[in-house]
């Protein structure tokens, strides 16, 4: 049972990746087609696009230093 619980941890996803994400919104991509092109899951960048939408893009620069 533990190693279930430790698989379903959530994973940063870098920065370079939200930046990456980001720029592709920029450039007109949909979150589908954004998640596919940045290999990340669905979901994640769906939410990363409403923020984007909403004129949030501080989720981009999060835990960055």
């Amino acid at each position: 049972m533990e190693e279930k619980s430790e698989s379903l941890r959530k994973q940063r996803i870098p920065t370079e990746k939200r930046k990456e994400c980001l720029k592709l919104f920029e450039e007109g991509y949909g979150y589908k087609k954004t998640a596919q092109l940045a290999g990340l899951n669905l979901y994640t960048v769906r939410d990363y696009k409403r923020r984007y939408a909403s004129g949030d893009s501080t989720w981009a620069e999060r835990g960055s230093k």
